[in-house]
């Protein structure tokens, strides 16, 4: 994979959705569950390095840079909240990688950024430091998701990255220095599997299909590029060698700009009109440990992610309830209710 700046000839491309010669791409995790907020809460945030599309082995991280959140054009570090942990890939062997959490109580955009340390890529012989950001919105107020925040390379959401949907497109502006950055080719995927993050490991199965190429768009002159969103899920797409620093420790550096944005089904807008068969409040059921466990492993079977399968109806079930909700065009309440039950085949 090429990871510099394609020529500037190629500028005046319109962005274009193309093929790279491998499908499998490094990818910096910045993995929240849930993008949109409706009241407060304490969020969980992974940091993990890999290969989310193909689900293949993950990659050791070293201490990050700088890790912060902006919200409202207040800058908040949160590198001493950051605790190393094992992360357990989807194959034998694990790697180091880091969470954290962070409590959000006010509406409006939280802008998250990483700034990982240099990883060396001994296939390549070069150095990979991608930038990453993940936005999260509380109360449906935008605030600024759509502001650069200072990296020296990102992606800038044209769109609302925490509410696109499959079947549409999404676009971004990548910036180098805070300029448009012409002719840079972006690899885009797809988290492809069940992150537990209380467990710390990544699941084995894959929630969808790997294309047999990589997905690739080129930024026009402007540093603009879109891509048409298939299938639901966390997409990232990542910038190659758009950064300014192009040597790291005597060797190559491509400094990458990452971005993930949270992608549903059209039926999740606020604004979908319920059938008049929904509009009546859905009847109560009966919850027990045992009908809650047969809940999260048929949330798991339909590629959400409830967390383990323990019987505990927490956050992580009622936001992957929610998102089940709002793929089949249902009334999002966040509970296990004779409605979800028969969706869902739950006795």
């Amino acid at each position: 994979m090429n990871r510099t700046a394609l020529p500037r000839a190629a500028a005046a491309l319109t962005a274009a959705l193309t093929f790279s010669g491998a499908a499998q791409a490094h990818f910096q995790l910045l993995y929240t569950p849930e993008m949109m907020l409706e009241t407060p809460a304490e969020i969980d945030l992974a940091l993990i390095f890999g290969h989310p599309m193909e689900n293949t082995h993950t990659m050791d991280m070293g201490a990050p840079e700088d890790f912060f959140v902006l919200f409202r054009g207040e800058k908040t570090d949160l590198t001493d909240s950051l605790e190393p942990v094992d992360w357990q890939g989807p194959g034998e062997g694990s790697a180091q990688a880091y969470k954290a959490t962070y409590k959000i109580r006010r509406n409006g955009d939280y802008l998250f950024a990483l700034v990982p340390e240099p990883y060396m890529e001994a296939s390549e012989d070069i150095y990979i430091q991608q930038l990453t950001k993940t936005i999260v919105n509380k109360g449906a107020m935008p605030t600024g998701w759509n502001e650069p925040i200072g990296l020296p390379t990102e992606i800038v959401p044209l769109n609302k990255p925490y509410q696109v949907f499959a079947g549409s497109t999404f676009t971004g502006q990548l910036l180098a220095e805070g300029e448009p950055a012409a002719g840079v080719e972006c690899e885009i995927e797809y988290i492809n599997s069940t992150l537990d993050l209380q467990a710390n490991r990544t699941s084995q199965e894959t929630l969808g299909p790997v294309p047999k190429t990589g997905l690739v768009t080129i930024t026009d002159a402007n540093g603009v590029f879109t891509f048409g969103i298939p299938r639901p899920g966390i997409w990232g797409f990542a910038c190659l060698g758009s950064g300014p620093d192009k040597e790291h420790k005597g060797k190559e550096l491509s400094q990458d700009a990452v971005l993930w944005i949270n992608v549903s089904s059209l039926a999740n807008g606020d604004n979908a009109t319920a059938s008049p068969a929904t509009t009546a409040p859905p009847q109560p059921l009966t919850v027990t440990p045992e009908t809650v466990e047969a809940l999260q492993a048929a949330l798991r079977a339909q590629g959400f992610n409830p967390g383990p399968v323990d019987g505990l109806l927490g956050p992580r079930t009622t936001a992957a309830i929610k998102d089940f909700q709002r793929d089949r065009g249902l009334r999002v309440t966040g509970k296990l209710d004779a409605e979800l039950a028969q969706q869902l085949d739950i006795r």
